[in-house]
């Protein structure tokens, strides 16, 4: 594929749509419909992205216990259990703003980080948005969002109770549903 154009179609607060259009392998052109956190993507820019974002997968001190969040999303209008994440501000690492949105979001606190993965991408079928993973050890008390626009209830599973919701076939993302049956089949 070779990338022949870039156009925005509308400029959101958080989001931006845009068509890239393609020749593909038999010289037609393909046009493909995207969402960008960059509200400026060019045709020179495009896929040279800086994390936007931070995920974490955090446990507690002895690891027998994992965190997960249900949180409601609006774009499915559906509680989803998640792990905590968030934008990365403006000037803050991706350990800070796991740090930052780990408070936030469920008032515990980070006491050490395990590994900090590359970037990855959140949703390459629709978004061209990337993401640092955290997987870290946390403690405290849990309390509520202090976002009066999110609805979260964080709480500490352990594998048995992890288990249940994957047969149950709890709401996920795809990336929390692949790992925590990794994680309770280990």
């Amino acid at each position: 594929m070779k990338l022949i154009d870039l156009k925005q179609i509308h400029k959101g607060k958080f989001l931006s749509y845009y068509v890239a259009s393609y020749l593909n392998k038999d010289n037609k052109i393909k046009e493909y419909e995207f969402i960008s956190r960059d509200p400026n993507l060019t045709i020179n820019s495009f896929g040279k992205n800086v994390p936007a974002g931070v995920g974490l997968v955090p446990f507690n001190k002895d690891k027998t216990k994992i965190l997960l969040q249900s949180e409601f999303r609006l774009a499915t209008n559906h509680y989803i259990y998640n792990f905590p994440a968030g934008l990365i501000d403006k000037g803050e690492t991706a350990e800070e703003a796991a740090k930052r949105e780990l408070k936030e979001e469920t008032g515990l606190d980070l006491i050490s980080i395990e590994a900090v993965l590359p970037p990855s991408y959140a949703s390459p079928g629709t978004s061209d948005e990337e993401m640092k993973i955290v997987i870290c050890l946390v403690d405290g008390e849990i309390h509520e969002s202090c976002f009066v626009d999110e609805e979260i209830q964080a709480k500490w599973l352990t594998k048995e109770e992890v288990k249940k919701l994957l047969e149950e076939g709890a709401y996920m993302s795809v990336r929390t549903q692949m790992l925590l049956y990794m994680w309770v089949n280990e």
